[in-house]
């Protein structure tokens, strides 16, 4: 089907592609970087229920949310993650070890623990000791050094599996919960001071402790399988007090910053929260004042089991089984979900042959798509469709190896993909309705682990880059009869750009531009007398947010760029400066514009308007009228009376709102009249969850 819509913009038919059916990926575990503003997390992407497969995701909190980094970690399963400062990331698991990561997810170290599988692992405060829990009841003492982790002790063997840990706010004891037990240990004699028992919901079915907090004043916070939340005194070794907040088991925690609300989930998937009042008590003797905790607002965010929460400067983040990343706050009352879509670029739009590629964790599908009737309709409606869209192709990695970039000539007949271990190409073609598919073997392995991958709009350029040792480096080849000829590499260090997180060809061929995860640009030149060796470039004023999306607009050579914080700017290549709508659209970006919570993820331009540039986010279209008049600065009123006669408000014209969707991956032309719009139906995703908890609900 197709969708019509017109607007200032040209008019044009949609292809709306529903059928892009990820599966959700469930999180697992979450943990904040306070100075970096950086929040890591690790799905479950496992595909063989015999096969653990997990995948890391570094978020940047700072402004708008969006993944900055990811990776997939095969025949692992991760149970916990922690950083322990902005340059080092620490997970463990069932595979008995401490990995740990830099922020380009590369594996720096890895450190065997002692008693098999690893379920938590915490730092102390002054960032020191890393305390290990295992399944076998040893808890491991690491030493943390400037580039490594040095084995310093074991404590005392305790019966049966530690589930959780915590460090005290002192650093001289150790929480850790385990079945129906919560022990206190003495950091420095490695004994348990204090064994503490809970009670049973069943008294042949064990309480397993399933998470635990610690308040400033050193209260042990506990949430564990009969949907109980207890707070527990370390000194005396005593039950203060307990709720029973849930129906399911409790399986994770958080308190806020102030220590006011402790916030509390699990199987059963609503949030509660509990809110510190204090409580005078008096007597003959003497009088004080004691805190207690009571029930406040509870937020119903997630449809399945909440697996982690983490309170953030105010704003509580949730997540779980439903594979959403979810963050709340109130007061005021807010709530952003953000879908377990796949990072980066994940769908390609070949023109030429009509045809559209959508990627998968561990495979690609190549879609013909249909061609509309020749019928008239209104804006607004629906076309039918001469013939429906067609797979061509599912072409999927060996070994199951996930994938982590691809690349498609516009023309679809060149498909490249990587893996950790490889890059494999491919030449694709359709002869009398049958699709053919011939392995290139020649460049299988001369790049593993393509970070970023590009074709250049003319189909005679290929670049990839990779993140080594060295830096960022992009390799380079010709295109020519189907194959790619390595014509050479060059390191962006010496350019001071590391950590590149885009790439675009201008539509002309002769630009290639890259950008980092600090907001820096380079531009460099590759025309005919292109070296590799010291490309000709230069760079863009350096702007504090990292870029979420950037394009080159067709003829004017504009280079259009959209940060995290939704500034945004326009470039002129040619002229290497700031164009005029640029310099004065600085001081006039509309309010609702810079508060929205979802990061722009892709722009385009409209081929028959200069004037009309179009982006999108997770949910909205957006057109930016650039021919629209700017309001001078010496004009103290927002209000700007039009041709028309009608007061309008000068911010909402020059940015509108045009089409609304669930979950947008991709907008795209396919030619002058038609357009593609890739979206992920959030219903898809919640088909393919397990069942949820049953509860009763009765109604009056």
């Amino acid at each position: 089907m197709k969708n019509i819509i017109e607007s200032k913009m040209s008019t044009c038919k949609i292809h709306n592609i529903r059928f892009y059916n990820l599966k959700p990926r469930a999180i697992s575990c979450i943990c904040y970087e306070e100075s970096s503003k950086k929040l890591a997390l690790s799905r479950d992407a496992g595909k063989d229920e015999e096969k653990f497969i997990a995948s890391i995701e570094i978020w940047n909190v700072a402004h708008s949310i969006f993944v900055e980094e990811s990776t997939y970690y095969p025949d692992h399963s991760i149970e916990a993650i922690i950083w322990i400062n902005k340059n080092r990331l620490l997970t463990t698991g069932l595979n008995g070890s401490i990995v740990e990561f830099d922020l380009n997810l590369k594996i720096k170290n890895e450190t065997t623990v002692t008693g098999g599988a690893a379920w938590c692992f915490d730092i102390n405060p002054e960032k020191t000791k890393l305390a290990v829990g295992t399944e076998e009841g040893y808890i491991n003492i690491f030493s943390i050094s400037d580039d490594s982790l040095i084995y310093e002790r074991l404590f005392d063997k305790q019966k049966g599996r530690i589930l959780c840990l915590k460090w005290n706010n002192t650093g001289d004891m150790l929480y850790t919960g385990s079945s129906d037990t919560i022990r206190v240990w003495n950091s420095s004699s490695g004994h348990a001071i204090h064994k503490m028992t809970t009670s049973r919901k069943h008294i042949k079915k064990e309480t397993v402790v399933w998470c635990l907090g610690v308040t400033n004043d050193n209260h042990i916070v506990s949430g564990d399988s009969r949907g109980v939340l207890s707070i527990w005194d370390p000194i005396s070794g005593t039950l203060i007090e307990s709720h029973e907040t849930h129906t399911g088991d409790i399986l994770a925690l958080a308190i806020c910053k102030n220590e006011n609300i402790i916030y509390c989930a699990g199987v059963d998937p609503v949030i509660r929260s509990y809110s510190k009042y204090f409580k005078s008590t008096s007597s003959t003797t003497a009088s004080k004042i004691t805190p207690r905790w009571v029930k406040g607002i509870e937020r119903r965010v997630h449809t399945h089991e909440v697996r982690a929460l983490i309170d953030v400067d105010g704003k509580l983040y949730s997540a779980g089984v439903d594979g959403y990343l979810a963050q709340s706050s109130y007061p005021p009352k807010t709530l952003s979900k953000y879908p377990p879509l796949l990072p980066s670029k994940s769908v390609i739009v070949c023109p030429k042959s009509r045809c559209v590629v959508l990627r998968h964790v561990d495979y690609l599908e190549l879609w013909k798509l249909g061609v509309p009737t020749k019928e008239t309709v209104s804006p607004g409606m629906f076309h039918s469709l001469e013939t429906g869209p067609m797979k061509l192709l599912e072409l999927h990695t060996s070994s199951d190896e996930s994938i982590t970039s691809f690349a498609v000539s516009n023309n679809s007949k060149i498909i490249v993909y990587s893996t950790r271990n490889r890059m494999r190409v491919f030449n694709f073609e359709v002869i009398n309705g049958d699709a053919r598919l011939v392995r290139n073997n020649e460049t299988d392995k001369l790049l593993i682990n393509v970070h970023q991958m590009l074709f250049s709009h003319n189909n005679k350029l290929f670049v990839a880059l990779t993140n080594d040792h060295d830096g960022s480096k992009i390799s380079v080849f010709s295109v020519s009869k189907k194959r790619l000829n390595p014509t050479g590499f060059f390191y962006t260090a010496k350019h001071k750009l590391e950590n590149i997180s885009l790439l675009c060809f201008s539509p002309d061929n002769k630009y290639l531009v890259c950008s980092n995860r600090d907001g820096r640009i380079v531009i460099y030149i590759v025309d005919e007398k292109f070296s590799t060796e010291s490309p000709d470039w230069w760079s863009l004023p350096h702007y504090s947010c990292p870029v979420t999306a950037m394009a080159i607009q067709p003829h004017t050579s504009n280079l259009v760029v959209i940060y995290s914080d939704h500034k945004i700017i326009e470039y002129n290549i040619t002229m290497k400066q700031y164009t005029e709508f640029s310099d004065n659209l600085q001081k006039r970006i509309p309010t609702h514009w810079l508060s929205r919570p979802f990061p722009v993820t892709n722009i385009t331009f409209d081929p028959n308007n200069e004037n009309i540039i179009i982006c999108h986010d997770n949910s909205t279209v957006y057109v930016i009228y650039k021919d629209t008049e700017l309001i001078p600065d010496n004009k103290p009123s927002k209000l700007r009376k039009h041709g028309n006669g009608d007061d309008e408000n000068y911010p909402e014209n020059v940015i509108k709102v045009v089409k609304k969707y669930k979950h947008l991956v991709h907008l795209e032309w396919l030619s002058d009249g038609e357009m593609v719009a890739v979206e992920v139906d959030p219903i898809s995703l919640i088909e393919k969850l397990p069942p949820t908890l049953k509860q009763k609900y009765f109604h009056m």
